[in-house]
């Protein structure tokens, strides 16, 4: 009898949550000390391991995760690519030094708030009557674009701008995961993509950090990717 893909996808999730968990905990662990260290001792040098840090999660998602545990779902290898990208994203920042990791005092406390709703993830998982090793953990995809998205919101003077992007994207297609796969875990990452989107807008693209793209045409992507998203929300909540 053939699973379902339903079936399929939290199969997969329990295969890497059981080969992994160790390993999921050093990320976790080193993550959570990047954030403190670049709040009590933002020193070059963590700014920089931070940055590789995230080019590391983004190919551990890519290759650990999708093409790994995930590789018998459908378009992993999509995902993979996608991954690659953010992960490249990473790397342009290493080599052009754009994101200063600097806390900027206005939202500081928001991107707090998103970093610790990554540990909601196993919370939702348990308390909807799941057990190990079928539960969402900080160190699936998701829960790591929530992850960056608020690293870039607690330490906001000027953020990567390729990142943000993709990193809202990621969200449209988790939502689209929400009835597909019953995960309405990821309606967190969703959640907190909105008011990130209308910080980001108020904040950088009107301050004097300007991005590569022209300030209207980094509006105007903006301004689209938040239709989508509050569009989305609407037909999963419908």
């Amino acid at each position: 009898m053939s699973l379902s893909m339903e079936e399929i996808f939290w199969d997969s999730i329990a295969c890497y949550n059981e080969a992994t968990w160790l390993w999921q905990i050093v990320i976790m662990v080193t993550g959570a000390l990047l954030a403190l260290v670049l709040w009590f001792r933002p020193a070059t040098w963590v700014k920089i391991t931070t940055k590789v840090f995230m080019v590391f999660i983004s190919l551990w998602i890519a290759f650990v995760y999708y093409m790994g545990y995930a590789s018998g779902r459908d378009y992993s290898n999509v995902m993979t690519i996608f991954w690659c990208m953010i992960a490249a994203s990473w790397i342009y920042d290493l080599a052009t030094h754009f994101s200063s990791f600097q806390k900027s005092g206005k939202y500081s406390i928001w991107g707090i708030v998103m970093l610790l709703l990554t540990l909601a993830y196993p919370l939702v998982s348990l308390m909807r009557g799941l057990e190990f090793p079928h539960i969402t953990t900080p160190v699936i995809p998701s829960a790591v674009a929530l992850y960056m998205l608020g690293m870039l919101m607690t330490f906001n003077r000027k953020i990567n701008f390729f990142a943000f992007l993709l990193i809202l994207h990621w969200s449209v297609i988790a939502m689209s995961k929400i009835s597909i796969f019953n995960i309405p875990e990821d309606s967190i990452l969703a959640a907190a993509c909105i008011p990130s989107l209308v910080i980001f807008f108020r904040n950088v693209i009107k301050g004097s950090d300007v991005l590569k793209p022209s300030s209207r045409t980094v509006s105007l992507l903006v301004l689209a990717v938040a239709m989508v998203l509050a569009g989305c929300m609407a037909s999963v909540a419908i």
